[in-house]
């Protein structure tokens, strides 16, 4: 058994990496938030643009924290699950995955009376875990005809601007003494991204691996194979992520007069992901293949951060009717990515067999990460509310929410060229919340009027359509249910909720050859608790 391990200092060429497909997918993702906040919240299925008076309220329509009547303080724990049904050629798979976080903190504190004119000041903080990445864990496989043999071909012979390279662009480091020369190897791989782009390091790395072979090894030679020689292999694809998308908002908000209500939000953002994409072939259908194994993968570490603002306005028209309108502005974030590719194989016959282990690592051998910053902006938002309060025991409320996906931007000149397939592939959506809640007053101590409680019963439904125009998108539409109750004790309030939501998506991992996608199934579900207590 051989290993090789490859000194490669990574240029900026690296900037096209094969996972780059990922920064595609990750943009809408990042721009994407999960329904996250109080067990109340969540039970209404988020529909509270035009109601306030919760803390994750605020992050619907920032008016909401000026319908506090006292100042709160609330906390919640909460349990995920997501079940995965899979599909990808010939065969099914079921993975589920669970974990525990804690998803919000929000406290308001409400000033009131400040003047006949400005009947009540208010202002908050909401802490809300807008995307859970930490039970993003799946793979799938079947038996596949074309494998990674077949896409590091794809560089070799069409690489060079849609044409094959000759055998004398790689001369110079191909007959490196591994053992002597690892240097040496590294230098010309960094020399080869300079003077022929990515596309030529693709080509080298398969190479070196074994996967591909030059027909002859003359340096005008344009004519390549891969070793897999088309036979059936298992290949298996797995995704680990984890980490998490926050959301901060700190809120100020008035009420003037006994009608109108105004708010405003400063939202700080962070992103913080590890991830592991990895594709495998081996098990080969055949007495005596010479690919008997290979394996690519691709390691990404993604941080960054981001700043939005938001307006909003509720107008009590009467002592039922509620009326809400906000507006979301553009998420600015400004991304860091750090990323290296590991590709192993074995090749060979019956009497001989060499393992190939292609690390990007230093002359110290430690591993080389290659670093880049780029910037993007989400799209803005609109959001139109309204609730009616139904004898102080009932509330039925209702949101709308508009986006325009095809606004999604990469704001750095090395990522623009995605921004011309957001346009083409992705569109106007809307989304839909309906929520209601019904409350049974209940007496502790029978002979205190003062110590009514409430028991409440609460609802929800909602729609959230796919930004992708196509009918079979890479992100289909969801469709959630929720459910949940509390009760009332004084000032303290205890809250619980349970929400299920179904998604059907498209997963590739690869932009070139292996493109057959697998068809995802997901379902969704979460238990939420949460505690409030009044403040003063």
């Amino acid at each position: 058994m051989k290993r090789i391990n490859y000194i490669l200092f990574l240029g900026f060429s690296l900037a096209a990496m094969s996972a780059q497909a990922q920064n595609y997918t990750d943009a809408l993702r990042y721009s994407t938030e999960e329904l996250t906040g109080t067990a109340r919240f969540k039970a209404m299925s988020g529909a509270f643009g035009a109601l306030g008076g919760d803390p994750s309220a605020i992050n619907i329509n920032p008016a909401g924290s000026a319908i506090f009547n006292a100042s709160e303080i609330s906390f919640s724990l909460n349990n995920n699950s997501q079940k995965r049904d899979i599909n990808f050629l010939d065969r099914s798979d079921k993975k589920n995955n669970n974990d525990f976080n804690f998803n919000h903190f929000g406290v308001v504190f409400a000033i009131p009376d400040v003047s006949p004119t400005v009947k009540k000041l208010s202002f908050g903080f909401n802490y809300q875990l807008s995307k859970t990445l930490d039970n993003d864990k799946f793979s799938y496989s079947a038996y596949n005809t074309t494998g990674l043999d077949d896409y590091f071909l794809d560089y070799v012979t069409r690489g060079n601007n849609g044409n094959p390279f000759s055998f004398g662009t790689f001369a110079g480091g191909y007959n490196y003494s591994t053992r002597n020369q690892q240097e040496n190897i590294g230098e010309y791989y960094a020399t080869l991204g300079r003077r022929e782009g990515y596309a030529a390091q693709m080509a080298y790395l398969g190479l070196k691996a074994g996967l591909v072979h030059p027909n002859t090894t003359s340096p005008t030679n344009t004519e390549y194979s891969a070793n897999g020689d088309n036979l059936e292999r298992l290949q298996t694809y797995r995704v680990e992520r984890s980490g998490y998308v926050n959301k901060y908002n700190f809120n100020f908000a008035s009420q003037i007069g006994d009608f109108i209500y105004l708010g405003m939000n400063l939202n700080v953002h962070n992103i913080n992901e590890k991830a592991l994409y990895s594709a495998k072939d081996d098990n080969f259908r055949s007495s005596n293949p010479f690919l008997r194994y290979a394996n690519h993968k691709q390691y990404i570490n993604t941080t960054g951060e981001g700043f939005s603002l938001q307006l909003g306005s509720i107008i009590k028209v009467t002592d039922e009717l509620r009326l809400g309108v906000s507006y979301q502005s553009p998420t600015w974030y400004k991304m860091k990515e750090e990323s290296r590719q590991v590709l192993y194989a074995t090749v060979g016959v019956n009497t001989r067999t060499e393992d190939f282990d292609i690390e990007l690592v230093n002359r110290y051998g430690d591993p080389i990460w290659y670093e880049r910053e780029y910037k993007f902006r989400t799209p803005s938002a609109w959001t139109a509310s309204a609730a009616y309060l139904i004898k102080k025991r009932g509330i039925l409320s209702i949101d709308y929410t508009y986006r325009a996906y095809d606004n999604l931007k990469f704001r750095s000149n090395n990522m623009k060229g995605y921004n011309t397939a957001f346009e083409n592939q992705m569109g106007d959506t809307s989304t839909l919340r309906i929520g209601g809640e019904y409350r049974i007053p209940f007496k502790l101590v029978k002979e205190d009027p003062k110590s009514t409680n409430f028991v409440s019963l609460r609802a929800g439904y909602r729609y959230e359509q796919s930004p992708y125009r196509k009918a079979e998108a890479v992100v289909g539409d969801l469709t959630g249910y929720s459910f949940g109750a509390g009760v009332t004790l004084g000032g303290i309030r205890l809250d619980a909720s349970y929400d299920v939501a179904k998604q059907t998506n498209l997963y590739q991992m690869y932009e070139n050859v292996l493109t057959t996608p697998a068809h995802i199934k997901s379902t969704y579900g979460n238990f939420l608790f949460t505690f409030t207590a009044q403040l003063f």
